[in-house]
């Protein structure tokens, strides 16, 4: 066997049931698929084509069916049903047609009958005879397929079977509105589209049966029985919906089944006979027996019972309380709800005839309008007594029924007038009023009681008061409510009345009694009061602290007088400082007559809460406190008197007699007992001890018990307004909730007893100051109670924020106290409002006048509240020194076109940062283009507190003078010392430069230096300065004369062509020698800044005259060299001869003299030169001196 037949038999042949085998194709290959596929297509698109005649292509169905669809209606399973229609052809030209099978499921209730008519033309018809024998009960709803050459066409197949097909157009049965007992009818038009009929139920919308009129009828009374006299009750949701729907049928008159017969309309008559005032809406379900073809359809039915056309707008008409002989009216509208005008006529019981009068009484109500009636009530007092059969004895309550009667209207419209008699007393004690003995400014209160006797509330207004008479609390007008008893107080404050000491004030209160706005009654009260004048005179008998806020302090004064030719002596009796946060100083004080003294009252802002153990609690605390009790430092300081004295006896007589004293018994000191030691007991012992620890501590412990039963009894027996007012005090407060406290305000009389200091204790007076405080909680919250400003330059303004914070809830309109003038603070910002919990920021600054501490107190304050916050600061002066200490700065010569630059510092001494400035008092000339020689750089800066700052010098001419300088200032705001500097310099063609010797060792005075100096636009006056420093200028002319006086001016030289400098130039600390007198050039050489390189050494000879025989000038350094930047200073020296005898003798002939000159010659070279410039430099140095001879 190979192995292709082994794997033949390994591989299973399929077979099929016989055992045969099953032969399977080979799956097709795509190229057969794909030719399969275009021959199926080709073969498809022969069967029909497109028609096109004369260019026109037909489209559409070629055949047309009369009728357009073939329906069977109402067939009937085995009856045969025949039917012919025509096929036309309504192409274009010749056509032709071929029936196509019908499909499988309905093509063999069918049998159709034809004679093919071949190719037909156009609008030629075909009649084509359908017969259908039905076989089961089913609609068929299909179409009868032809294939034309123009395409396939469809015709629809329809057959219905028999059934019943109920529709409802309308499911609402709207009643509208129906008047109370009468009825309403309404149709459901029911409508049967089939042939077959159909029974109809109407069940609820649930489903459920519902019951007949007469059932629905028992099982509401039944219903409402249960409710009224069964304590059985409908509960949950399915109860309640099953008695409104009761309810709703129990107004509804209607068959619940009936039958609807094919092809026919049914009308269900339903009739609504309401019972109650109340919308109707009542959903239905309509369920028909032929269910498959008929849903259930639901039906709403509406409708809404109104009342009577005539009714009242309300049935009850309250005058509420009314005061008895008084008259009062209420206007009473009735409607008409109907078409038609309705007369109608209102009856009253005939007891009310004299109190109660209508108008009209009676009259027509027109059609959809309204009637108004008056009603006159007469609150006669009869009225109570005639009526007594509607009055409630408890509540006094009238309730008087009255009706309207309208013609055609059988129920009659009801309506009540109700009301409740009073009066308008109020019953006021005391009826005369005796406010005692007074001294002058003082003040006395009398309660004064107010009880309403009325069922309404009343006012009592107190008008016009007297001046000396106010209501406490201000409570004007004071208003009472029904039956309220009211206490308040009148206070009486004393006015003094020059002359007249001692005086009795009498007059009547006025009250006005006003009872709403219906009455009102007028008493008068008596009331007296003597009045005294008193020895000491207050400056205030009532002081009103502002409103502070917790941990604010408050200081005001009070000034008393002693108006008597008597010492007298007063005394202030306060309250514990804990309980009224007061402190008055001083509290006891002597005044001599017609002197005064100053008491300072001091408020200290918290809450102060009195309970039953405060006052013992503060008196245990004050007896234990040496600072507090008098008594207890006195004994004190006794005992340590008597403890010095002993020890200072013990010294002495050591000192007296050693040995007596050792001898001395000392009291032997008492030792304490040693500790028993541990003795064993036996049990009995032991038991019994036990026994009695035990007794003792229950002992302890009832004992703790009853004291603490008997704290809880003070605790609710203590009356804090009693104890308050036993101290003088009062309060009010006012709480945000039964936790935070939001205000307190108390009220103090603090006792002052005063008398002659002659006089004993039992002939003192009494007289009484009132304090008035309020603490409300922090609203105004400052983000900072002390603003430090520190050391502020006097003039300088230093601002610093202070934020205010609103945490109330209500808008803050703050305001505050004016700040002293010349306080140095200010606050520079408006004052607006600040909304809840919003923050303002508020910027107070500090300018101190004057080098002092300032310190004020800032309040600010809105309706409710005051805040405060300390300001502090300290003016002080700035100061500044410079280097160099001498302020003079020589920046020294400069070759035309070059600059210099020197340095200088300002040193901040001050603890502050100062600011300052570079401020030009005097200066010499400047340059041709109008600029200044000399910049500083910075000109303005700020030099924190001990720092220094380096400021740059730089000269920069740009023409040839010696005349360059500038006197500055270091301009600091409000300084101590003002700090000056001098700077100068000059200006040469080259480097080599020859000039005076003319040093400054002191800063000159500004009137000294030259006021006038050429205008820039002076060209003439330029060109004359270079001209003088030109190598063509070499003349210098020294002279010498006796110095007479010091110097007194560096400037004013005479501008002439010798360069003359005065010898005024020598300082004043130069000393002058009588026979040899000093004068002094100066060589130098200028460093150039631009390019150091080009800098060289500068040469200088001096050649004396050599007529000079005598040897009257002498020169001390007849030749050197100059090195860039350096001044070297030769010295000429005069020897005068001594003077002649013949002069000397005669004192005509003394002064006079002859002047003599000579001519020395000094050459320069070297340096830097510009093109042009020649290397040596000759000048001539005249040396001119006046000697004493003939």
């Amino acid at each position: 066997m190979s192995d292709q037949e082994e794997n033949d038999e390994k591989v299973e042949t399929p077979r099929d049931e016989r055992g045969r085998k099953i032969i399977q194709l080979r799956e097709e290959t795509v190229l057969e698929k794909k030719m399969k596929t275009k021959a199926l297509d080709k073969q498809k698109n022969n069967i029909t084509q497109a028609q096109i005649v004369m260019g026109k292509e037909f489209k559409g169905d070629s055949f047309a069916c009369k009728p357009e669809q073939i329906i069977f209606q109402d067939f009937e399973v085995g009856e045969p049903y025949v039917q012919t229609v025509l096929l036309t052809n309504v192409s274009n030209t010749q056509n032709s047609f071929k029936l196509l099978l019908l499909k499988e499921k309905i093509r063999d209730y069918f049998e159709i009958m034809y004679k093919p008519p071949g190719r037909i033309s156009a609008g030629m018809s075909c009649p084509i005879t359908i017969r259908f024998t039905a076989q089961v009960n089913e609609d068929i709803d299909d179409f009868f397929p032809i294939l034309t050459e123009t395409g396939p066409v469809n015709i629809p197949l329809k057959c219905f079977c028999k059934k019943a097909i109920v529709v409802c157009d309308n499911t609402v049965v709207d009643f509208g509105q129906v008047i109370q007992g009468e009825f309403g009818v309404k149709n459901l038009i029911l409508q049967n589209k089939g042939a077959l009929p159909t029974d109809i139920i109407i069940k609820s919308k649930d489903g459920a049966d519902i019951l007949t009129k007469t059932e629905t009828a028992s099982v509401v009374g039944s219903v409402n029985r249960g409710v009224g006299g069964s304590q059985k009750s409908f509960q949950g949701e399915d109860d309640d919906e099953d008695n409104d729907l009761q309810s709703s049928l129990s107004q509804l008159k209607f068959a619940k089944q009936h039958t609807i017969q094919g092809y026919s309309q049914l009308k269900i008559p339903i009739k609504y006979i309401p019972n109650k005032i109340k919308s109707l809406h009542l959903p239905l379900v309509l369920y028909f027996e032929n269910f498959l073809h008929s849903r259930p359809i639901e039906i709403v039915i509406k409708g809404e019972c109104i009342e009577v056309p005539i009714y009242v707008e309300k049935t009850l008409y309250d005058f509420e309380i009314c005061l008895l002989n008084h008259i009062y009216r209420e206007k009473i509208v009735f409607y008409n709800r109907s078409q038609n005008a309705m007369k109608t006529q209102i009856v009253a019981p005939k007891e009310t005839k004299s109190f109660f009068e209508f108008n009209p009484l009676l009259g027509y109500i027109q059609g959809n309008s309204k009637f108004e009636v008056w009603v006159k009530m007469n609150a006669d007092k009869d009225l109570l007594t005639l009526c007594s059969k509607y009055l409630d004895q408890k509540t006094g309550i009238l309730d008087i029924p009255f009706k309207l009667i309208g013609a055609g209207q059988e129920m009659p419209v009801l309506f009540t007038i109700r009301s409740k008699m009073t009066i308008d007393t109020v019953q006021i004690t005391p009826g005369k009023i005796n406010f005692g003995k007074l001294y002058e400014g003082t003040a006395s209160r009398m309660p004064l009681t107010c009880e309403n006797l009325s069922d309404l509330p009343q006012e009592i207004l107190f008008y016009p008061l007297p001046k000396e008479i106010s209501v406490e609390l201000d409570l004007i007008p004071l208003k009472l409510l029904p039956k309220e008893k009211f206490q308040t107080n009148l206070i009486y404050r004393s006015t003094k009345i020059p002359g007249i000491d001692n005086r009795k004030d009498e007059g009547y209160l006025k009250c006005k009694i006003i009872t709403g706005n219906i009455a009102t009654k007028d008493i008068r009260i008596p009331y007296s009061c003597d009045i005294m004048k008193c020895p000491l005179e207050f400056s205030a008998m009532k002081i009103d602290i502002p409103v502070m806020q917790v941990d604010e302090m408050f200081n005001t004064t009070l000034m008393i007088k002693n108006t008597t030719y008597k010492t007298m002596i007063f005394e202030f009796f306060l309250p514990k400082f804990e309980i009224c946060g007061l402190k008055l100083t001083p509290m006891v004080e002597r005044i001599k007559p017609e002197e005064s003294v100053e008491i300072n009252i001091e408020y200290q802002s918290f809450f102060k809460k009195l309970n039953a153990f405060t006052l013992e609690e503060l008196v245990q605390k004050y007896d234990n406190d040496p600072n507090h009790n008098f008594q207890l430092k006195m004994q004190m300081k006794k005992d340590e008197i008597e403890k010095a004295k002993k020890e200072q006896e013990q010294k002495e007589l050591e000192a007296a007699d050693p040995k007596a004293a050792k001898g001395a018994k000392k009291v032997p000191e008492k030792k304490e007992a040693p500790p028993k030691k541990d003795v064993k007991l036996n049990k009995t012992q032991q038991q019994a001890l036990e026994e009695e620890q035990r007794r003792q501590e229950e002992l302890q412990r009832i004992k703790e018990e009853e004291e603490k039963q008997k704290r809880l009894e003070i605790e609710k027996n203590f009356d804090m307004e009693e104890e308050l007012a036993k101290l003088g005090g009062k309060l009010l407060e006012f709480h945000l909730d039964d936790t935070i406290k939001y205000s307190q305000h108390y009220t103090w009389l603090v006792p002052c007893y005063f008398k002659p200091v002659d006089m004993p204790d039992a002939s003192k007076f009494l007289t009484f100051v009132e304090i008035n405080t309020v603490t409300v909680q922090k609203s105004l919250v400052l983000n900072k109670t002390v603003i430090d400003f520190g050391e502020i330059a006097v003039g300088i303004k230093e601002i610093k924020q202070l934020i205010i914070t609103n945490n109330s809830d209500q808008n803050a309109q703050i305001s505050m106290d004016l700040l002293p003038l010349f306080s140095g603070f200010n606050i520079i910002n408006a004052l607006r409002e600040i909304e809840p919990t919003k923050s303002r920021i508020l910027f107070v600054q500090f300018q101190p006048h004057e080098d002092k501490p300032f310190e004020e107190t800032l309040r600010i304050k809105c309706r409710t509240t005051c805040v405060s916050a300390k300001l502090i600061g300290k003016g002080v002066r700035p100061e500044v020194k410079i280097q160099p200490e001498n302020g003079l700065i020589n920046v020294g010569g400069v070759v035309l076109g070059e600059k210099v630059e020197k340095s200088f510092k300002v040193i901040n001494v001050s603890n502050f940062p100062i600011k300052f400035k570079v401020a030009s008092i005097a200066h010499g000339i400047y340059n041709k283009n109008g600029s200044k020689v000399f910049s500083f750089s910075p000109s303005e800066a700020q030099i924190e507190a001990n720092k220094e700052m380096e400021i740059k010098v730089v000269f920069q001419p740009d023409r040839i003078s010696e005349q360059f300088f500038e006197l500055i200032s270091i301009f600091v705001p409000n300084q101590k010392d003002e700090k000056q500097l001098f700077v100068w310099g000059s200006c040469y063609p080259r480097q080599g430069y020859v000039t005076h010797y003319k040093p400054y060792l002191s800063l000159p005075n500004s009137q000294d230096l030259p006021s006038k100096i050429e205008a820039t636009f002076d060209t003439l006056k330029i060109l004359d300065e270079e001209l003088i420093f030109s190598p063509k200028n070499t003349r210098i002319m020294l002279e010498f004369t006796k110095i007479k006086s010091k110097e007194v001016n560096s400037f004013a030289p005479k501008q002439t062509a010798d360069r003359n400098i005065p010898i005024s130039l020598i300082s004043e600390n130069e000393e002058v020698d009588e026979k040899s007198f000093t004068r002094k050039i100066i060589i130098g050489n200028s460093k150039i800044a631009s390019d150091p390189k080009l800098e060289k050494p500068v040469n200088f000879e001096i050649i004396m005259p050599k007529d000079d025989k005598n040897n009257y000038f002498t020169c001390d350094n007849v030749k050197g060299a100059v090195a860039p930047g350096i001044e070297t200073v030769i010295s000429f020296k005069f020897k005068p001869p001594a003077m002649d005898a013949l002069i000397a003798s005669i004192e005509a002939l003394q002064g006079l003299g002859q002047w003599k000159e000579m001519k020395a010659e000094l050459k320069i070279s070297g340096g830097f030169l510009n093109p042009g410039q020649q290397d040596v430099w000759v000048f001539e140095v005249i040396l001119r001196a006046y000697i004493n001879q003939i």
